[in-house]
């Protein structure tokens, strides 16, 4: 089986449901307390599909993530680097910024328990998501077609 056909695979089916989560986000009215938690769901799962695509990628490419203690850092950093003879970069530098920000939202969702969700900060990552996700998804696309001429040679 040629790996790069399963990753073009994959990536179609995932760039499905991030598409879905992206726009869920970006309409979500955030003015009640439930849409709050709503939107960090959603913008949670946003990040972690996302994220499972990166895995995909660099499996079948460069295969592993050395410091599993900085792991999402790192995989998005490594999304963000060429690889000479390997693969270009899948991120530019200011998806790679976006997302960063996505990353610590999403740890801050699964992990701050006894803090409540900011309606204001929620507005601030709610607009950063309309305003600058567009980049992200040119990168998806570009980085796609090269996925598209591995996979049919």
């Amino acid at each position: 089986m040629d790996k790069y056909a399963i990753l073009l695979g994959y990536f179609d089916k995932q760039q499905a449901i991030i598409q879905k989560l992206q726009n869920d986000v970006i309409h979500l009215d955030l003015s009640t307390w439930e849409n709050g938690y709503v939107f960090a769901l959603k913008t949670q799962q946003l990040f972690t599909a996302l994220e499972d695509l990166f895995k995909q990628t660099a499996k079948a490419f460069e295969n592993h993530i050395e410091d599993l203690g900085y792991y999402h850092r790192e995989l998005l950093v490594r999304m963000n680097t060429a690889i000479p003879n390997i693969r270009p970069a899948v991120l530019s530098n200011e998806s790679l910024i976006l997302l960063d920000k996505l990353r610590a939202f999403r740890h801050f969702v699964r992990h701050g328990y006894g803090c409540e969700l900011n309606e204001k900060e929620l507005s601030i990552l709610q607009e950063s998501l309309r305003s600058q996700y567009q980049p992200v998804v040119n990168d998806l696309k570009v980085f796609r077609q090269y996925i598209i001429k591995l996979s049919s040679t």
